[in-house]
């Protein structure tokens, strides 16, 4: 009888309580790459040549930005660089002819502009990476972003990509196959997307998990394991993150660019596979059930949309999803711009699901809405730029926009929370302070002014980028950002607690909101 017990007991142990899941359990040996305030020292190195091959041309160099958007810096870095290849493979001759992206179009107009298939912009090269006391050789990494990557004046702060099984099947280092090094070059507190991040883990939708990072890079015979500064780190969706979140790897997985709403283009697959941009090839049974729900948005008549959309995805998760991204004031989303989210269709039940990506700019960041106070007052109740009809037939519908209130109402209470989240800020505060100091006497300013609150907003170095040292001398100015912007003074906490008052006062019908800007007008 004791040796059962005992047995018993030390099955207990190794499996743990029931109803835990066994697939996401990691090691005790081998803590978890993420949580919210784990900061990991991550050393990258990357060989001359790699380093050309990502298109980096070995080092920062002023680069000529020419005329697109509201600034740049005309500066005589010859022709630009990975920089204005991908402007022209963006926005001109090397891009695919699309309806207002045509190829005697000059930068700066206002156009349609697709930000789609990364992977055709950013070759892929390899580094040694080191974490954690591992050390691992010939890890697949490329650049990312597109004004993530603008905007890292001095040319080694770039977004990275990392993917530890390019060439190696199923390597995995803690667990992981690939994530993305995020620079936070858009973001004065570091923080912003990590911490939303939390919030929609909060409010239980699916997310990428984060950590921090501090970051070094080397290139030998060129620099010596030089201190990039702090990153964050995120999950990549793929098969991994499917599995962990919807039980199964298989699927319709479809990531839209700049694409207000769902559109519906017709009965033939082809233009879906263009400007939805599947992730994998999508079987015809299932091409023609997601071509049906884009029909049934646009066309279902009142009743019908009312009674049947949940034949298609789950009304109060969508909800939730789409109020959290309006208190986040997140307008480059699918709620504005109409790109960085995920759009998953569940191989069983058929049900769509809405997964966040590239929160950078969320917490009143986003570049042409103005400054972050103006932001703080974005409207919760006609919480999308237009059109995007499936966000309007939600909210204007009786009965969906009653629950839609609902849920506002329920992350008021119980997620977007400034006490909670003031904590959550001190915390990661706490965490990454002494590695934002290090990296430049901007980045420490912007943190004392929106984290610490211990300058007040005219204090402190505002005049040079936050990679000063290098760029500095260049007279750099990103382009398309206004200055409210890139001088972002309001402390986080303070835009918290406004941003809770007003969404309150907007559901009690005291005040009304300012409609969201997207950044691009939608000719389609």
């Amino acid at each position: 009888m004791n040796r059962c017990l005992i047995l018993l007991v030390g099955l207990l142990l190794t499996f743990g309580r029931p109803g835990r899941s066994l697939a996401v359990e990691t090691p005790a040996e081998e803590p978890t790459l993420f949580g919210l305030t784990n900061l990991w020292t991550i050393n990258l190195t990357i060989t001359p040549s790699d380093w050309r091959a990502l298109g980096a041309r070995g080092g920062p160099q002023t680069r000529n930005y020419g005329n697109f958007g509201n600034g740049g810096n005309q500066g005589n870095g010859g022709n630009g660089g990975l920089f204005e290849g991908i402007v022209r493979g963006l926005l001109g001759d090397a891009g695919p002819s699309r309806p207002g992206n045509q190829p005697g179009n000059q930068p700066g107009n206002q156009r349609v502009v697709s930000f789609g298939n990364e992977k055709s912009r950013y070759p892929w090269a390899k580094c040694t990476f080191e974490c954690g006391g591992q050390i691992v050789t010939n890890v697949g990494v490329r650049f990312k972003g597109v004004s993530s990557f603008v905007r890292a004046p001095n040319g080694y702060k770039r977004p990275f990509k990392l993917d530890f099984d390019r060439d190696a099947p199923d390597r995995r280092f803690r667990g992981v196959k690939e994530f993305n090094l995020d620079n936070n070059v858009n973001d004065a507190t570091q923080m912003r997307e990590a911490l939303a991040y939390e919030l929609f883990h909060r409010a239980g939708l699916p997310a990428p998990r984060t950590a921090f990072a501090r970051v070094y890079l080397t290139i030998p015979g060129v620099l010596e394991h030089q201190h990039l500064g702090l990153y964050t780190l995120v999950e990549v969706v793929e098969g991994d993150f499917l599995k962990r979140t919807f039980g199964t790897k298989k699927g319709v997985l479809l990531k839209p660019e700049m694409m207000r709403g769902l559109q519906y283009m017709g009965e033939d697959w082809a233009p879906y596979a263009d400007r939805y941009n599947p992730k994998r090839e999508v079987d015809p049974a299932d091409a023609r059930r997601f071509i049906e729900f884009v029909r049934f948005i646009q066309e279902a008549n009142p009743a019908e949309f009312s009674a049947r959309l949940k034949e298609y995805l789950d009304p109060e998760q969508f909800a939730r999803f789409v109020a959290l991204n309006a208190f986040l004031a997140n307008v480059d989303s699918f709620i504005g711009n109409g790109h960085n989210y995920f759009l998953h269709v569940h191989p069983t039940s058929h049900l769509a699901t809405f997964i966040p990506w590239d929160l950078n700019e969320s917490f009143g960041m986003h570049p042409v809405s103005g400054a972050s106070h103006d932001q703080m007052q974005t409207s919760i109740l006609r919480p999308n730029a237009d059109p995007n009809r499936l966000v309007e037939r939600f909210v204007n519908d009786p009965s969906l926009g009653k629950l839609y209130r609902s849920q506002c109402a329920w992350l008021l209470t119980n997620v977007f929370v400034p006490a909670r989240l003031g904590t959550d800020i001190d915390r990661i505060a706490s965490v990454t302070k002494p590695v934002v100091f290090a990296e430049s006497k901007r980045a420490r300013a912007d943190f004392e002014r929106t984290v610490l609150a211990t300058l007040k907003p005219d204090e402190g170095d505002t005049s040079q980028p936050r990679h000063d040292r290098e760029a500095g001398p260049q007279n750099y100015r990103p382009w398309g950002f206004p200055d409210a912007v890139e001088i972002d003074n309001m402390p986080l906490k303070d835009w918290v607690t406004g941003r809770q008052a007003h969404a309150r006062a907007q559901l009690e019908g005291r005040v009304q909101g300012n409609r969201p800007q997207a950044r691009l007008s939608n000719q389609n």
